[in-house]
């Protein structure tokens, strides 16, 4: 049986749904930093950390090196790395962003030679972040080349009575829906998507007011008292000597507008590339929840495929890549779900973009039902003033089942072990066993 989630970002992020019933464990996530650790898993299935000897050696132009940050959030940990070892932007590259708040380990490629010597130095110097394990590659480190992320998360202040039957009904179901997590949105400003939407509507001043005047209550007093003063002055000027120097990109627009009152687009695009694309990701997440939870109502299943259905035939072994080769249809549906119940197939959604083909049946029905709803089409996604932002789209897995799952359970506690593929997110897998109601003060 399928349960609503009744919880207020929950229903405004649509994760309207989990896939496990139950009353859930409770607790909380994050009470302590080293209760949320994440490990990359390279392409080839190599785990980054500290273990230096489980690092295989290579040779080429590329230093790759394992950073190591603690509470620190992966921006802030990549410039800390570039400025002290003297490196242009273009020659450092990551495979993906981790958590904020936890212990994480990933892996970095830096063009040239790192000398030891100077590492041995760097983590002398630094308490939050560290340097371990370099070794050559002939090649460059870019965004989602990766296998994904190994998790070993405490979970606090539990009750644990009801875990085996959650586990098993996990096994039972085949997966929970794949949400987009709450960090996709930002869990205390839950506003990016907003933003995202503004900007492919066109509606450039409602982004940057979105942006920069909306207050919640989790945010910092600094920065609620800022973003007043603006509402109440329109001040761009003085705004930003008290606005929050941690807040770059508003900083930027603000900024920008205090020179050129007005210029709402170019406001935006002085916020960096990378974060305007994310911004419209944000967007493109929110519709994807939206579509996933709208499917789940019309009572299809986020695991077996039904006629109109994309399917991705599995690529290597279960819970590697996938490509969306085949539409499901009345002749071959049975061997296409038996696919999948053997892990060699997935349900693929659509992440709209402008190259997005829409799909058939009941499914298709949805996407145009949710796409008329959010007055968008598939052009929309191209972006004529900003195209930078623009996206072609994508398809992403409708459910999230867990690779290596395991769980210790103490007296008041549960630690979760366990790998997901890229682009997956923790905390969909455990709101389902923690059903927080209250996301932001349990930790999510």
């Amino acid at each position: 049986m399928v349960v609503e989630s009744n919880v207020e970002l929950d229903i405004l992020l649509e994760m309207r749904y989990y896939g496990l019933d139950g009353d859930g464990i409770g607790g909380s996530i994050r009470q302590a930093i080293e209760d949320f650790v994440v490990y990359e898993i390279s392409v080839e299935g190599v785990k980054a950390s500290s273990n230096c000897s489980e690092i295989p050696q290579g040779a080429g132009e590329y230093t790759w090196v394992v950073v190591e940050k603690r509470g620190v959030d992966s921006i802030t940990a990549l410039n800390k790395v570039r400025k002290y070892f003297g490196v242009k932007k273009s020659d450092v590259g990551i495979a993906g962003l981790k958590d904020t708040n936890a212990v994480t380990f990933q892996f970095v490629s830096i063009k040239g030679d790192i000398p030891l010597d100077a590492i041995i130095a760097f983590n002398s110097s630094s308490q939050r972040v560290k340097i371990h394990c370099p070794v050559k590659r002939p090649f460059h480190l870019r965004p989602g080349l990766l296998f994904g992320n190994h998790f070993i998360v405490k979970v606090r202040g539990c009750k644990t009575d009801s875990l085996e039957a959650m586990l098993n009904k996990l096994t039972e179901v085949g997966g929970v829906p794949n949400y987009f997590g709450y960090q996709r949105f930002g869990s205390i400003r839950p506003i990016t998507h907003i933003v995202g939407r503004h900007i492919i509507q066109g509606r450039f001043k409602e982004a940057v007011e979105e942006l920069l005047l909306r207050i919640f209550p989790y945010e910092s007093t600094k920065a609620k008292m800022a973003r007043e003063y603006l509402a109440s002055t329109g001040d761009y000027k003085g705004t930003l000597e008290i606005f929050p120097k941690s807040m770059r990109s508003e900083r930027a627009v603000i900024a920008h507008l205090a020179r050129r009152p007005g210029d709402y687009v170019g406001a935006i695009r002085k916020i960096s590339g990378y974060v305007r694309k994310l911004f419209v990701g944000a967007y493109q997440a929110y519709l994807f929840n939206k579509v996933l939870s709208r499917r789940i109502e019309h009572g299809l299943s986020w695991v077996y495929a039904s006629p109109g259905d994309y399917v991705g035939i599995t690529l290597g072994s279960p819970g590697s890549g996938h490509t969306p080769v085949l539409v499901a249809n009345d002749t071959n549906i049975e061997k296409v779900n038996k696919l999948i119940l053997e892990g060699k197939a997935t349900l693929l959604l659509p992440v709209f973009g402008y190259n997005t083909h829409l799909s058939q049946g009941v499914q298709g029905e949805v996407e145009r039902e949710v796409l008329k709803e959010e007055g968008l089409d598939i052009g929309s996604f191209y972006i004529k003033s900003i195209p930078e932002a623009s996206s072609a789209g994508t398809y992403r897995p409708a459910s999230l089942s867990p690779l290596n799952l395991r769980v210790e359970v103490g007296q008041d506690y549960a630690t979760f072990s366990f790998t997901l593929k890229k682009g997956m997110y923790a905390t969909t897998l455990l709101r389902e066993f923690i059903k927080p109601s209250n996301p932001v003060e349990q930790g999510f």
